[in-house]
Parts: C-alpha cells; structure tokens; sequence
C-alpha cells in the first residue's frame, strides 16, 4: 500500500474502511486473528495480559479477555484519564461490573486499585493502522506511548507489544515521530509479522 504523511488523513481513510467491513466477513476475519494469537507463545507463555475492550469497528477482543480469564490468566483493562491522558492497567475477573466512559468505552471503576506496568508480561495495543517496521497510528490521544514509557529499562525486551489489525491496516509506512513507540508483532487475518529487527 502507499505511504501516508498526514496522520489525520490516513486515520480517517481506514477508520472508513473498518467501518464498512461486511459483519460476516468481519466474524470470520476476527476468528483467524484470535486463533493465532492463542496460538502464538506470547498468548501462552503470559500470565499478566493488559487487553483493551474492542469498541465500534474493532476486532472483537471481548472473546480475547473472557478466553484468557477461562486460561487461568490475570487480565488488565485500561481506565483512561482525558484530562491528564493518563492511563492504568486494572484487573478484572469479568465483562461485568464495568463503568462506560464518557466516550462510551467500557472501564472498570476509579476505586480499583491498578497494577505497575513493569509487572506485565503482554501488552495487546489498539491501533488505526499499522507498518511491518512496527509503526503504529493510534487514535491521537497518545495514551499508549506515555503507558509505555512507564516501562523500565530491564522490561523493555521482555513485555511484548502485540497489535491486532485487519490486513488492510497494515501498510509500506506510517507517519511516525519521536514520541511514537513500535509495536513488536502485528496479527493480521493473513499473517504474523515480527516487527523486530
């Protein structure tokens, strides 16, 4: 696919295109993706997921938490702060009992205590859309770079950023700058991409 300079205008255009996706089509795409994640070591070897609960035209990660939970795993959702554009990673033991944010996202509640990123073992990171270098256009809002920065020196290597993206959202390059932070893998309903050089 070609290359995009304007972040705002290839966020629109693939925000379109996932938005136009033919729900059955969808369904059967998201299977594939989730079957090789559980199938991947980084699904299996983890015991501390941190998982964002798909909205709108996302792929469909809800089965992602409740298979996880079911696998005996600790699973961590975000709760933003806009104001701050803060993030935590907070444990849950279910779909229910979550909050809706003022953007209609589900969180758990302010009164759960949060859990230090450095203790995770896998991160699986939204995104618009993404490059095989490991380049990732988020929503703008910048949540997951500052998360990121949270971790130490020592974790960088062993707490793997995992994407999730229909192959449509992978291109040639995205716009990066010095504050956007790459993913390690991306799983797309064709593939699984090591980003790591």
């Amino acid at each position: 696919m070609t290359i995009f300079d304007d972040k705002k205008a290839l966020r629109r255009k693939i925000l379109d295109e996932r938005k136009n996706i033919n729900i059955v089509e969808k369904e059967e795409m998201d299977n594939k993706i989730l079957d090789k994640l559980y199938e991947s070591e980084y699904y299996r070897k983890s015991k501390k997921i941190f998982i964002y609960i798909s909205y709108d035209s996302e792929i469909n990660t809800k089965g992602i938490i409740n298979k996880a939970l079911e696998d005996n795993k600790k699973v961590y959702v975000p709760r933003t702060e806009f104001k701050n554009r803060l993030m935590d990673a907070v444990e849950i033991m279910s779909l229910d009992n979550l909050v809706e944010s003022d953007f209609g996202i589900l969180e758990p509640s302010i009164k759960e205590p949060h859990i230090d990123p450095n203790e995770l073992d896998l991160i699986v990171v939204p995104g618009v859309a993404f490059d095989k270098q490991g380049g990732r256009v988020g929503y703008g809002a910048g949540f997951y770079d500052r998360y990121f920065n949270k971790i130490s020196e020592d974790n960088v290597g062993r707490i793997i950023k995992l994407a999730l993206a229909y192959e449509f959202q992978t291109l040639d390059k995205v716009p990066m700058n010095d504050k956007d932070i790459p993913v390690d893998f991306i799983i797309t309903e064709n593939e699984f991409i090591s980003c790591k050089i």
